[in-house]
């Protein structure tokens, strides 16, 4: 009963190249979303750990991660997620640096997190092209490669080139990436996992980090009144009224800000809780029904199917 993708039957190969000191945190913001979609979806959806020395790497926070293979056995890939690290300086020097980067030419898109776009610069890679990095160093980045259009935003692409710099400009990145290969429904499920929990009673507005549930706040309402009230739906005039809208402008927000109707959403946001229950918790899709506002176990899914 996993829903059924627009893409899910083409697959996705990712290699994840790491550096040493790496951000954990940066790291899972671009995995964790596809292995959501892998699991949640049943994409196929493989990926292949690969570091420049072809030995373990310790994160910046200390744990360490071993290849799954030699840089020499690496397959080409769709997609080449590459996550620099404290020692960038030091690091974009090194011949091994040089051999790794030519993973890039085997890629149909590169990905390149944190003091990745450095590397990338350094090798001549993002010359001539708009690039953005931690914003910690962007200064420092746009005064060492003057050939790199560099942009002080979240995330930025140029032509199979994305670069972004902190861990919620990665989340948004990967997020993208999702819609762009696997449709807006995926999308949805991804952000949803991580961004859209709603919000207890004396909780700090920012949620994830800092990294609110959604940066245009009437949306960000909108959803959270959703998001409490899965098992009891209530009807879209109501939710407009508490969130200080009329029923216009939240469709109007909603299909600019998420190209979904409010309905929709919804709708996904209550499927997406029923999917949790069912394959993650193991519930029964009568039970899971009742928790997410179905009034019965076909129709849950149905919906499911559609």
């Amino acid at each position: 009963m996993l829903p059924i993708l627009p893409n899910a039957d083409q697959g996705l190969r990712i290699n994840l190249l790491l550096f040493e000191a790496f951000s954990n945190m940066v790291l899972a913001c671009l995995l964790e979303p596809f292995r959501v979609v892998r699991d949640g979806h049943g994409a196929a959806i493989t990926w292949t750990v690969l570091t420049p020395h072809d030995g373990p790497v310790r994160s910046s926070g200390g744990l360490l991660l071993a290849p799954d293979c030699p840089m020499v056995q690496a397959r080409a890939c769709d997609l080449l997620i590459l996550v620099g690290g404290d020692r960038f300086r030091h690091d974009a020097g090194q011949r091994q640096t040089r051999r790794a980067l030519a993973l890039t030419r085997k890629a149909h898109c590169v990905i390149a997190a944190d003091t990745g776009p450095w590397m990338l610069a350094q090798a001549g890679y993002l010359d001539d092209r708009q690039a953005t990095l931690h914003w910690q160093l962007l200064d420092e980045f746009a005064e060492a490669f003057p050939k790199v259009k560099a942009l002080s935003a979240p995330f930025a692409t140029d032509g199979k080139w994305l670069t972004c710099g902190s861990a919620a400009g990665a989340m948004e990145l990967a997020l993208q990436e999702i819609a762009f290969r696997f449709g807006v429904s995926a999308r949805f499920d991804a952000a949803a996992m991580f961004l859209n929990a709603p919000r207890i009673a004396g909780e700090q507005e920012d949620s994830f980090g800092g990294l609110p549930s959604h940066p245009n706040p009437r949306v960000r309402k909108v959803l959270d009144l959703m998001a409490t009230s899965i098992d009891a739906p209530r009807n879209l005039p109501d939710l407009a009224r508490d969130a200080g809208l009329t029923l216009r402008t939240m469709a109007r927000l909603f299909d600019a800000e998420l190209g979904l109707s409010p309905g929709k959403c919804y709708q996904q946001i209550r499927l997406a809780r029923a999917r949790e229950l069912i394959f993650q918790q193991g519930m029964s899709a009568t039970d899971a029904a009742a928790l997410t506002g179905f009034s019965c176990a076909s129709t849950l899914k149905r919906a499911l199917s559609r």
